[in-house]
């Protein structure tokens, strides 16, 4: 429920395009990529385009820079996870792409 109420606030976001069909996720992007679900057997991660944002108070940012995915950062999902505050985390992403 989490990834899907995220999900539909990134697409109201201007001028986004959504990237479906992928083996294990969904990839949002502008100009550039700035998030992506990936869907695990038990929990959904979210991948950010940096590991480190102004906004995230709170650290729940990982920083998987050595993965060498594209991404530097990581935030699993629970069904408790905070929307608002990760949709401001999603935002900062988006906004480092324009």
């Amino acid at each position: 429920k989490v990834a899907q109420v995220l999900r539909n606030k990134i697409l109201e976001l201007p001028s986004v395009e959504e990237k479906e069909g992928q083996k294990s996720g969904i990839k949002f992007r502008t100009t550039k990529s700035f998030a992506r679900f990936e869907f695990k057997n038990k929990w959904i991660q979210l991948l950010l385009r940096n590991s480190i944002y102004p906004e995230d108070t709170n650290k729940i940012i990982k920083d998987i820079t050595s993965n060498d995915w594209g991404y530097q950062g990581m935030i699993k999902l629970t069904p408790d996870s905070d929307v608002n505050y990760i949709f401001s985390l999603i935002r900062a992403s988006y906004n480092s792409t324009l």
